[in-house]
């Protein structure tokens, strides 16, 4: 079985007659999908030779069909196949059954003048399967989930170059604390920001600041960085903006309770000798997560942090038996922790 590409989108040629990329990453998929189309077919032939069949909703034996049907103007014709989930163990909600024998049979023998494109936009595959086995063998895949930070990096660094912005390490940082590590939605961002920014002025931790959004994790990492900076009315502030955005409390317990937890082991992980990117993999974090956690164990011990992981525990219990009301629970816990200083 041939290994899996990694998150690497240029196309060599000559072109495989069946791609398959899965994994999490739903923008890169897209990303790849237009790369490998705009390598067969010019724009003029799109019109007769490109076809998109959605696997929850139409059946396979269609999409194979069209496939075995020589192109109607051109040398190539691209068929795609979206949601294959019958490459995986989900369960998709559908009421077609798919008869997966007719790929099978098409993967053993594909058209030589058809590129087929399945697309399985799922955190594995399931290799116990036959079909999985064949494509594995016979079609050039692809894994588009875990990327590095350079590549995404350099992604959307692409992003903002095709607006003429410049991207800058300091924004790209200051982008990770506020979104995540989710590439659709930094691409979004890194467009209005380029949009903002135009040719003149860089898209810097400032820009991202001024426009930028951010997250409910980001605001709840705001949020504990008040608490351990003893900002307790800043903090106390920025729960109730959270409440007025109908953020529910029990879900913003958790949430701070795993952002303790992320300090705690960060700061337990650097003291054992681990580097941030073995940190980051231990805890399954971005790298620059860890980052942000390593700062704020210079502002509470390792002593400290476990009262407040126990604080968490105790406030959550008290909300779920209905021994305290949620809003006064949380505004209760944030007051203990930020006053606590041993």
């Amino acid at each position: 079985m041939a290994a899996p590409k990694s998150a690497n989108l240029s196309i060599s040629k000559p072109l495989a007659p069946i791609y398959l990329l899965f994994g999490t990453q739903d923008y890169l998929i897209q990303m790849m999908k237009k790369n490998i189309t705009d390598e067969t077919l010019s724009e003029e032939e799109r019109d007769f030779n490109y076809s998109r069949y959605d696997m929850t909703e139409a059946p396979l034996e269609y999409a194979i069909e069209d496939a075995e049907t020589v192109p109607f103007f051109g040398e190539k014709k691209v068929v795609v196949l979206d949601n294959a989930y019958f490459l995986t163990a989900e369960k998709a909600k559908t009421k077609i059954e798919q008869k997966v024998e007719r790929l099978e049979q098409y993967a053993e023998h594909p058209a030589e003048d058809t590129v087929l494109l399945i697309a399985a936009p799922y955190e594995k595959l399931d290799r116990r399967k036959k079909i999985v086995k064949r494509l594995e063998k016979t079609a050039a895949v692809y894994e588009l989930s875990h990327l590095t930070d350079t590549t995404l990096f350099n992604i959307l660094e692409n992003v903002a170059t095709q607006y003429g912005a410049r991207y800058t390490k300091d924004g790209h940082e200051q982008l990770i604390a506020a979104i995540g590590p989710h590439l659709g939605q930094l691409a979004n961002e890194v467009g209005k920001c380029a949009l903002y920014c135009g040719t003149d002025r860089p898209i810097d931790a400032q820009v991202v600041d001024e426009i930028g959004s951010r997250s409910l994790e980001t605001n709840v990492f705001l949020l504990v960085n008040q608490v351990m900076q003893r900002k307790t009315a800043d903090a106390l502030h920025l729960l109730h903006d959270l409440v007025r955005m109908k953020e529910e409390p029990l879900k913003l317990l958790a949430l701070l309770e795993r952002q303790f937890r992320i300090v705690y082991q960060a700061g337990f992980y650097q003291n054992a000798g681990y580097t941030q990117n073995s940190i980051a993999g231990k805890i399954g974090v971005h790298p620059y997560a860890v980052k942000l956690a390593l700062d704020q164990t210079r502002l509470f011990s390792s002593a400290l942090l476990r009262h407040a992981l126990e604080k968490c525990a105790e406030t959550d219990y008290q909300i779920k038996t209905g021994q305290a009301d949620k809003l006064l629970a949380l505004e209760m816990l944030i007051v203990e922790i930020s006053r606590r200083t041993a």
